[in-house]
């Protein structure tokens, strides 16, 4: 007997094995015992999500003569006949193929004619989003109106590309992508029962690879089970044609040491392997991605311990901003490698321009910004210095601290507590944490607290200005102050802005008369600053035509 596949071979058969579609399932099932069966279906979704399964086991479940609720027996002559694709009244048709207005009227002829066992007939179209115009539209015709004992199941990955006449007649189903652990389980079963010996790490690899797809994942496995037991990981990577997770990480760690030589190296070794350039470049993808869901979300890698450990300091070492800027360059690198003739050299300019937009960055962090004070500061030139030196590492290039308004927390010991407010915001929320690390606090005005993000970095800093991220640090600084204090959040050149608006002003302001400064009020002089902040800073004078 010829060989069979695992995925065939290990296709449920009744909807209590269907994988990760439970939403599916009861559905289905409640509309069988019921009597309550749609005329037509949509199952849309990603594939190897059990789609066509799912469809052929509501097929069976029609026409099963010895039918246990709303599950088929498996052991009629219909239910065998249907599992081995030769029953009559069940018609599995590929849309790719067969997508011309000839095929669906010749569809539209067969649907008249009763069911040979007297039940139900069955029509599943796979990839249905492929049908012509001309084809939808002699569809439509037939879903509206179909024979009382006909059935259609339309399964699709695109179901974006299904013309919404169809949609309004139809039920729709959406299969979601299987969780990797609902997979494990899966082939953990398959394993137990073929006697083999995987590692669950092997397993884990596997199911991640899949991307959701329990099919693929067998395929896979039905690969790596070609070698001898136990199957380790490595045995994973060469069936998959990967480099591996190690050759990632030390990808990583020359990135990190900003070697341009070493980078290449690394690059020429996974070549010599015999592993395409393209593939190196998606797998570190892969593996900044868990370093990137480390640092934002705290989301543990899947990895084997020793290279989790190793993603994890190399995380925390390089930093979000780091990480942001490597995987936007590889991105847009790996997107163009599909088009390239020279996979090669394409990859040794991608991992070049990664490190020069790493050491752009660098150079952008080392330009100091002038803090913004609302006052000359009135504090003695040893507290100046010690207020310096309280700054801590992710405000080194700011100015000297300035103090803020009697009654309020210093502005050095709010640099001081930085960290500590970094701490609690990361406590309370990780997303918030990772978009506050690339703000550095500049400077206080009355109640307000500068942030000042890096220009090129406004997207961390509109996320930042969103109510649900905003709020919590608020709310952490006034617990850690007593007091309400407020954010505002600006780009690098917002920043040098406004700071230039208040020197503009400052030197309108002493440029006036004594007759007209007469009456300038402190109060009167804090709206002018105000006003500066909000309108700029240019002095107009208005005087009466004669």
């Amino acid at each position: 007997m010829a060989y069979l596949a695992l995925y065939r071979e290990w296709r449920p058969k009744n909807f209590r094995d269907i994988v990760g579609q439970e939403h599916v399932r009861v559905t289905l099932t409640n509309a069988l015992l019921r009597g309550k069966v749609a005329h037509a279906y949509l199952f849309s979704g990603p594939r190897g999500t059990g789609k066509t399964t799912a469809a052929k086991i509501l097929a069976k479940a029609l026409n099963c003569n010895s039918r246990d609720g709303a599950e088929p027996c498996n052991e009629c002559s219909s239910c065998r006949d249907i599992d081995q694709g030769l029953a009559l009244d069940v018609l599995e048709i590929d849309a790719a193929s067969n997508r011309g207005i000839d095929e669906i009227r010749d569809l539209r002829e067969k649907v008249k004619l009763a069911a040979s066992s007297g039940k139900y007939k069955v029509y599943i179209i796979d990839e249905v989003h492929m049908l012509t115009t001309e084809a939808f539209n002699a569809l439509l015709k037939t879903l509206e109106e179909p024979p009382a004992s006909v059935v259609f199941v339309l399964a699709t990955t695109e179901v974006h590309k299904v013309p919404l006449t169809i949609l309004s007649r139809v039920q729709r189903f959406e299969f979601h992508r299987i969780s990797s652990a609902g997979i494990t389980n899966r082939l953990q079963e398959v394993c137990a029962a073929l006697g083999r010996q995987v590692e669950e790490k092997a397993l884990q690899i596997i199911s991640v690879k899949a991307e959701g797809g329990l099919r693929d994942a067998l395929s896979i496995l039905d690969q790596c089970l070609l070698q001898d037991d136990p199957i380790r990981v490595e045995h994973v990577y060469q069936a998959i044609g990967m480099v591996g997770e190690t050759f990632s990480a030390d990808l990583t760690e020359a990135l990190l040491e900003g070697d341009y030589g070493l980078v290449l190296s690394k690059l020429e070794e996974g070549v010599a392997l015999g592993r395409d350039p393209r593939q190196i470049v998606r797998e570190l993808l892969d593996y900044l991605r868990q370093a990137l869901l480390f640092l934002a979300g705290g989301q543990e890698p899947l990895l084997s311990p020793d290279v989790a450990e190793r993603l994890n300091h190399q995380s925390k070492r390089a930093g979000l901003s780091k990480i942001l800027t490597w995987i936007n360059v590889l991105l847009k690198g790996e997107g163009e490698l599909r088009y390239t003739s020279n996979g090669r050299l394409a990859a040794e300019m991608i991992f070049v321009q990664t490190l020069y937009e790493q050491d752009k960055v660098v150079c952008d962090e080392d330009q100091k910004i002038p803090a913004i004070s609302k006052k000359p500061p009135k504090s003695s030139e040893s507290k100046k210095e010690t207020a310096e030196e309280s700054q801590p590492a992710n405000s080194a290039h700011l100015k000297k601290a300035e103090p803020i308004e009697v009654g309020q927390a210093d502005f050095s010991v709010l640099l001081a507590k930085w960290p500590e407010v970094l701490e609690e915001v990361k406590r309370k929320k990780k997303s918030t944490h990772a978009f506050l690390l690339e703000g550095r606090p500049a400077g206080v005005i009355g109640e307000t607290l500068y942030l000042v993000f890096k220009d090129g970095y406004s997207f961390h800093r509109d996320k930042f200005n969103q109510p649900e991220n905003r709020t919590v640090v608020e709310s952490v600084l006034e617990d850690l102050f007593g007091r309400r204090i407020n954010i505002n959040n600006l780009t690098e050149k917002e920043y040098m802005d406004l700071h230039q608006a208040k020197n503009d002003t400052q030197v309108a302001i002493k440029g006036l008369t004594d007759q007209e400064t007469r009456g300038i009020t402190e109060s009167e002089e804090d709206c002018i600053q105000k006003a500066v902040e909000f309108f700029g800073a240019e002095l107009v004078h208005i005087s009466k035509d004669r």
